[in-house]
């Protein structure tokens, strides 16, 4: 079943990241967008961080991966932003339908 998979990003609010929402369900590379609010702690440029922020989750099939990572980087402000491809293992048939029916 790894025909479908949730890409997740993340963003320092929604605001700059409904753009690229927009544009992805627009293109229908994604079903569902969730936007989630967080606490990230990271290491980054030899200094320790901790940053409110919000992770994005598309719900997409796998062959749309490409294209859907395209944009995210087209129109990201991060320097390096954090892209990683989920594989769904498995799902409710009757979501997984949907979201055939949803993409392109």
């Amino acid at each position: 079943m790894k025909e479908y998979c949730v890409v997740m990003t993340t963003f320092e609010n929604e605001q700059k990241a409904q753009p690229l929402i927009d544009t992805i369900l627009e293109k229908k590379l994604a079903a569902c967008v969730q936007v989630i609010n967080i606490n990230s702690h990271y290491s980054w440029n030899n200094s320790i961080c901790h940053d409110k922020e919000v992770l994005v989750l598309f719900k997409t099939k796998t062959a749309l991966y490409e294209s859907l990572q395209q944009i995210i980087m087209s129109g990201h402000p991060y320097e390096t932003p954090e892209i990683l491809q989920l594989p769904v293992l498995n799902g409710l048939q009757k979501y997984l339908k949907w979201i055939d029916e949803v993409t392109c």
